[in-house]
């Protein structure tokens, strides 16, 4: 077993108000209510909503929809997420828009301007809510995808114009595909790719907190082997402190596709021993973990039942106990 003093606690996570690759909870007021305070009281105080509005096959999808609440108290579930951390004291980063038309047509400069828009729009009606920390830089891609870094450079210099006082958060991703589809970057490699941007980034971005992706748990007779993961964080810290960038991880509590058979592109929870495996390689390196997503692969109350016992390895792993669990 684990020394539960070697492990650092997971202290924030993304929330998705849009349809998510990690099923769908249909949460009502209480179950919302109940599981920012079960954050809360596990040690969290960090919330990101991942993103606020989405466009895909040309439908868009919004944070604001006045449907995604059947409560008076709400007028839509961006509304509820500023309320509840306002309630819990917890920390709020809010996520921009996202169009794939913009990306895949090659209007990388569109895309730069929709979110100049959107920022602006939600600062002057959310920005007086205590809870408002961050800004968080939605965009998901690799070096070679549609004009990539000039996207998140572009979004970057609007989040620190516009709000210059709060802080910036990205959340790449390590192992990404190569443009050949078939092969993946060595950590050398990622380093290398990577760097021009977090060159450019330097002086914008606060915070990065890089998607883990890795699902390797990694022991042989008994003796943990070195996790492969050091690797790409040693490599990510070097150029986050060239750029005064403090280094997050972003532990992924769900299964990808190559861990187990994922029918449909829904992602459920991961294997506590690969979540455990990856905090504890987390936990060498970083500041801060957060996680995707608490909601759907570590609460009591997501869609997959073992999501609970999820949490509930976690929180003997940690040495973490609280009553209502």
């Amino acid at each position: 077993m684990l020394d539960p003093n070697i492990l650092k606690p997971i202290t924030g996570s993304f929330v998705n108000p849009m349809h998510t690759d990690t099923g769908t909870n249909n949460w009502g007021r209480k179950e919302w209510e109940n599981n920012f305070r079960l954050m809360k009281n596990l040690g969290m105080d960090t919330i990101i909503v991942i993103r606020c509005e989405v466009e895909h096959n040309g439908q868009r999808w919004s944070a604001l929809d006045p449907r995604s609440t059947t409560w008076p108290e709400d007028p839509d579930l961006l509304s509820m997420f500023f309320r509840l951390c306002d309630e819990t004291e917890m920390k709020l980063y809010l996520g921009g828009t996202e169009s794939i038309t913009n990306l895949h047509q090659g209007e990388w400069r569109q895309e730069i301007a929709d979110n100049r828009e959107f920022y602006e729009t939600m600062l002057k009606r959310f920005g007086h809510h205590p809870c408002l920390h961050g800004l968080y830089l939605t965009i998901e891609a690799l070096p070679w995808h549609f004009n990539f870094f000039d996207i998140a450079v572009g979004i970057g210099k609007c989040m620190r114009d516009l709000a210059p006082n709060l802080k910036t958060l990205f959340s790449p991703t390590f192992n990404g595909l190569k443009g050949d589809l078939s092969s993946h970057y060595t950590p050398e490699e990622f380093e290398k790719s990577f760097s021009p941007l977090f060159d450019q980034l330097g002086g914008i971005l606060d915070f990065c907190a890089w998607q883990d992706k890795f699902c390797d748990v990694p022991c042989q007779m008994g003796q943990i082997l070195t996790h492969p993961l050091d690797a790409w964080y040693e490599a990510a810290g070097r150029m986050m402190r060239r750029n005064g960038i403090e280094l997050w991880a972003n532990i992924e509590a769900f299964q990808r596709s190559s861990q187990a058979y994922v029918p449909s592109r829904i992602f459920r929870q991961a294997d506590y021993r690969t979540l455990i495996a990856k905090i504890e390689a987390a936990s060498r390196h970083v500041e801060k973990l957060i996680t995707y997503e608490f909601a759907s692969c570590l609460s009591p109350d997501a869609e997959w039942g073992s999501s609970g016992r999820l949490l509930q390895r976690y929180i003997e792993a940690l040495g973490l106990y609280h009553e209502k669990i």
